[in-house]
């Protein structure tokens, strides 16, 4: 039995497909303490995207469980980077 689970971030982190991950995200939260985000194909990446995971961090800390990041793609990293959200993420070590 695994002691994590995980949650591919799809292709596109943004407005348009944030209903169907935050759904994902809700469901991760109901299973294990450790939740590992894969961001390996994230092609797009907006703000409303990246404040859903934002959020989901914040009940992530809440739930005393542990969120990791495995893989983030360079366009993930950009758009963190830019909208200055790469420490409040934790997306890098």
């Amino acid at each position: 039995m695994s002691d994590k689970t995980t949650v591919s971030l799809g292709s596109a982190l943004d407005i348009m497909h944030a209903s169907g991950l935050k759904e994902r995200l809700e469901g991760a939260l109901k299973k294990k303490a450790l939740i590992v985000l894969i961001g390996d194909k994230v092609e797009r990446a907006d703000t409303a995207g990246l404040q859903l995971l934002y959020a989901f961090k914040q009940e992530v800390e809440k739930q005393s469980k542990q969120l990791n990041w495995q893989k983030p793609s360079d366009v993930l990293l950009t758009a963190c980077a830019n909208l200055g959200m790469t420490e409040s993420l934790g997306i890098l070590d």
